[in-house]
């Protein structure tokens, strides 16, 4: 820790997302030329300093391209007391390298956090001083405190750290999870900033639109998937009051037409469903949002929750299906009954009037060419107007990245890769998929036909 940064005053805190874009996965890009979002987390840490007086910016090298000269610069020019660095672990070894090279360009203190928390070792190494190992909403202002000389680093719970005197990173005590959501600032949105991102997949989302978290956590465990650990197990909702205030506030301040909510999973229980679909007839707000569900979510209730979801604005779901095989279910602890189920959430979403998404990962433990192929009988079944079929990536710390490779699946990338691009075209090229997606869209969101031959014609070209 550099003892020349602390006992000052934190006027100005800067927030760095770095691109994804030159990860090794070439979906990344495709992923940030056409389905970008708002950056939720930083939001919620640029209210919590808000709060405090402090003042934040969030710099997104999506919207903006800069190397790390031209950030030193950026960082100087707005009078930045402390950079934090958001971090996943898709793009680690970029961050790493960016961080190390920023650190000789200036004196500002470099801090991080995000999913890729669990690489705290390497991000101490490559210059950070402190690393926030969960929720950032209090963190951030206990670190503003120790940079102001108010708190001692062994003081902040839920964070890695330099120990200068030795020159290894030192943990402090684990911080209990946020109870009561509700307590916490609503997110601080840039009114200039949030027109520049559309998810163009979910088409039906009219510009500007925000993104909101109802919850935090997921009850499921997937093998795959590190949300489980990250949110410790839990799962936590706001009160459907809560969340319908900070969409009344977008809607005054923003002039919003729209709500993605990215929660893991949306509205696990009917009561809270229906408090909130209530909530939202009552304001008459005229905008449409979308969510996404797991496909036992709502069980027998969910003909009753579609029909109300629909009626107060809901124009799109979204499911995380993975897989159409039994087997490959049961080895990646989902349940094998999902099947069945998604084949009714689906026509009940259809026959409601929603658009509906399907997203499956190709790779998983036990995947063949056969059970591949039975993804794509399904689907061709239930015909959902949106279908992304993707290769396996291994996530850091998930319950997966326990075994090697080469013992989760026989098929390598390169071949998951070319499979699952031929899929996808093989699916949207049939006159009644493409009919479907086409009548769609002129229904919700015409503006969009554009757009998407513009994704079809990059996938076509870099992804296949």
């Amino acid at each position: 820790m550099n003892s020349k940064n602390i006992n000052k005053k934190i006027k100005r805190v800067g927030f760095v997302y770095l691109s994804l874009a030159s990860s090794a996965v070439k979906r990344r890009a495709f992923e940030e030329k056409f389905m970008l979002r708002p950056r939720l987390g930083l939001e919620y840490l640029c209210a919590a300093l808000k709060k405090r007086g402090i003042g934040s910016r969030i710099y997104d090298q999506v919207l903006g391209d800069f190397s790390p000269g031209l950030l030193a610069n950026l960082l100087e020019k707005d009078s930045v007391d402390l950079a934090g660095f958001y971090i996943v672990s898709k793009n680690l070894a970029v961050a790493k390298n960016f961080i190390s090279k920023l650190k000789e360009k200036t004196a500002i203190p470099l801090i991080a956090g995000g999913p890729g928390s669990r690489h705290y070792s390497e991000l101490i190494a490559s210059g950070c001083e402190m690393v926030c190992l969960g929720e950032g909403d209090i963190v951030i202002t206990d670190i503003v405190d120790f940079y102001e000389g108010r708190k001692n680093v062994n003081e902040i719970n839920g964070i890695a750290y330099n120990d200068a005197e030795d020159g290894k990173f030192a943990l402090t005590a684990e911080r209990t999870l946020i109870e009561e959501l509700d307590r916490l600032p609503f997110p601080l949105r840039d009114p200039k900033a949030i027109k520049k991102y559309c998810d163009y997949f979910a088409y039906p989302l009219k510009q500007p639109y925000i993104s909101v978290l109802a919850s935090r956590g997921c009850l499921h465990n997937c093998a795959f998937c590190t949300s489980h650990s990250f949110w410790k197990g839990k799962y936590r909702q706001r009160s459907p009051e809560n969340v319908i205030e900070e969409i009344r506030q977008a809607v005054s301040e923003l002039r919003i037409r729209s709500v993605q909510f990215i929660d893991d999973i949306f509205a696990v229980n009917m009561n809270w469903l229906t408090e909130f679909c209530q909530a939202i007839k009552r304001e008459k707000f005229s905008l449409n949002w979308m969510c996404t569900l797991h496909p036992l979510t709502f069980g027998k209730d969910r003909d009753r929750a579609f029909l109300m979801m629909k009626e107060c604005g809901c124009n799109i779901v979204s499911f995380g299906a993975q897989s159409a095989d039994c087997g490959i279910l049961k080895r990646i602890n989902r349940d094998p009954r999902e099947i069945e189920e998604l084949k009714k959430a689906v026509r009940k979403a259809k026959s409601s009037g929603m658009t509906t998404c399907l997203n499956y990962i190709f790779g998983l433990p036990g995947e063949t060419a056969e059970t591949i192929k039975k993804d794509f009988t399904f689907c061709l079944e239930v015909k959902p107007h949106i279908l992304d079929m993707h290769p396996l990536e291994i996530i850091p710390f998930s319950k997966l990245s326990e075994y090697k490779e080469e013992d989760i699946c026989s098929m390598d990338k390169k071949e998951l890769a070319r499979v699952s691009a031929g899929y996808m075209v093989n699916y949207y090229i049939r006159p009644q998929v493409a009919f479907q997606l086409l009548s769609d869209i002129i229904r919700k969101n015409p503006r969009r036909i554009y757009t998407f031959g513009k994704m079809a014609f990059y996938c076509l070209r870099n992804l296949s």
